[in-house]
């Protein structure tokens, strides 16, 4: 009983120092709680195969499409505008070139301003619906830990081996996606 009782008390201390330096968290069964239960959930795998975020990705990259064909526009327009600037310089004065070569850098210097902020803004909308299907995911998951009484839900990525039963990743996607098969996210103001 004394050997069990130490070597029980030396795994706690190893598994304490694990955790602190590296991070590494061991299950340790104590002598009067019993078993842990212990499941697997491959979050990034759910977030590549789930409708919201397929929904999510696909309007993003449809605005984005959207914006960058009518930045290229303007863009265009500006090659033009420094193109034509470029032939006036020989019949302008300098004082009146050097007004329009400013006018121009203004409206370029708009242009990138309103590529970052068009950026920050399908940056905000992603993120946006990325939150609310996280919030899905986490009482989906916490509601299967219930269900099967499991103390414990662990990334898929920070484990080596899993037994297929321990694994909810497929039950958390179906519920996800009839949970919360779209989501609904405010559009960046131009």
């Amino acid at each position: 009983m004394q050997d069990k009782r130490r070597i029980l008390s030396r795994v706690a201390g190893l598994s304490l120092i694990l955790q602190s330096v590296l991070g590494i968290a061991l299950p340790v069964q104590a002598q009067d709680t019993g078993t842990i239960g212990v499941a697997v959930i491959d979050t990034q795998g759910i977030y590549r195969e789930s409708d919201a975020v397929k929904g999510l990705q696909s309007r993003i990259d449809t605005q984005r499409t959207a914006y960058q064909e009518e930045l290229r526009k303007k863009e265009e327009s500006l090659r033009t505008a420094d193109q034509e600037l470029a032939r006036q310089r020989t019949i302008l004065s300098a004082e009146a070139f050097a007004q329009k070569r400013r006018e121009l850098e203004e409206q370029v210097a708009k242009l990138q301003g309103e590529v970052q902020s068009r950026r920050k803004g399908l940056e905000k909308q992603f993120n946006q619906g990325m939150k609310q299907v996280q919030r899905v995911l986490v009482e989906i998951a916490r509601d299967i830990a219930e269900e099967r009484k499991v103390d414990l839900v662990i990334e898929k990525s920070a484990v080596v081996l899993v037994r297929p039963e321990l694994e909810i990743t497929s039950e958390v996607l179906t519920r996800l996606n009839k949970k919360i098969p779209k989501v609904e996210v405010t559009a960046p103001q131009n």
